[in-house]
């Protein structure tokens, strides 16, 4: 306790308050509004001014590092100088781009950037190829990219290991069922770690959330890709593999299943136009579903609890994921034993 004041587990930032810190630090152009758009492991805020809107993120205090943030914004503007189109983060006054906010829990990082102009489209085909070939340039780009990257590894331990410690607290009393989800990540990580190098380019810069939300689409159907948070070295088979979580993921119908497969297709078209992956790779992409289950499952028990509470981490929560968790394990026959 400092004086008569608690500590915060997790503060919502004033937005009003937040006008006039970014007139002072940022070459926008007045007026400015800000309005508080969206809670979560980045707080957005949507900024206005009378020629253009932003995107104002103010990362979760403790997750992300003024050096996480940095390398993110790096990577975003050496893909947009290289004829990748990104939403790009915006330059303050004084020739930096992250900004330190004291907060009631302590520092927080911010970045603002550029809208990612256009619609949100999950369904077209002919656009789910062009996604699929900015993704293929945008890792070929990365590659070339000088100096290491220097944000986590979305390897297994992060995405698997870290994560199944994460759930167990929660499962204590269901062992049966958290051996089955441990079956799986176990399995999953065999087969990825036996088909896969950690050479380029097999493994490279990554995403890390390419869940189809997280990209705008212009009028010429030209797909922008925002929201490098979660982006750091990791397989490119896993990266495009999250593409199969976009359409109602948590649906175990075959019709489902065949519209993922379907979209995952002209995904691969147009990601194939920059580089032919192998069988290999192929292979693991089918494994991302379960694998990428697995972390946000694990991802919302250590963050969103945060802002939201644990009100919902509930044998209600276990059994929704179960069904899913079943379903998978009685396609892998390997792992009903």
């Amino acid at each position: 306790m400092t004086g008569d004041f608690l500590p915060a587990q997790n503060s919502t930032l004033s937005a009003k308050e937040l006008v006039p810190w970014v007139i002072d630090r940022f070459p926008v152009s007045q007026p400015v509004t800000c309005e508080f758009h969206r809670k979560g492991i980045c707080d957005t805020y949507i900024v206005k001014t009378s020629e253009a809107s932003y995107y104002l993120k103010i990362y979760l205090h403790g997750r992300r590092t003024r050096l996480d943030v940095a390398e993110e914004v790096r990577l975003l503007n050496y893909l947009g100088e290289n004829g990748v189109s990104v939403a790009e983060p915006v330059m303050r006054k004084d020739g930096s781009y992250v900004s330190q906010l004291n907060a009631p829990e302590g520092v927080r990082y911010a970045a603002l950037f550029e809208e990612a102009e256009g619609v949100e489209e999950d369904s077209d085909e002919g656009r789910i190829k062009a996604l699929g070939d900015m993704v293929g340039r945008f890792h070929q780009c990365s590659d070339r990219m000088r100096g290491v990257y220097r944000r986590r590894h979305l390897d297994m331990k992060h995405l698997v290991d870290d994560s199944l410690a994460a759930i167990s607290p929660l499962m204590a009393h269901r062992t049966a069922d958290f051996r089955i989800v441990e079956n799986i990540g176990e399995h999953c990580k065999y087969q990825v770690l036996r088909r896969l190098t950690t050479s380029k380019p097999e493994y490279g810069i990554c995403h890390g959330d390419l869940f189809g939300g997280d990209v705008r689409y212009k009028t010429d159907n030209t797909p922008v890709i925002f929201d490098f948070d979660s982006s750091g070295y990791g397989w490119r088979a896993l990266d495009i593999g999250v593409f199969l979580t976009t359409p109602e993921w948590m649906d175990t119908s075959d019709e489902a299943e065949k519209l993922r497969q379907r979209q995952l297709s002209a995904f691969l078209q147009g990601y194939s136009v920059n580089r032919k992956l192998s069988e290999d790779e192929l292979s693991v992409i089918q494994l991302t579903p379960p694998i990428h289950h697995i972390f946000l499952m694990g991802h919302v028990l250590r963050y969103t609890t945060l802002y939201e509470g644990n009100h919902w981490a509930n044998d209600d929560f276990v059994d929704w994921h179960m069904k899913w968790f079943r379903y998978w394990a009685a396609k892998a026959t390997s792992l009903t034993t």
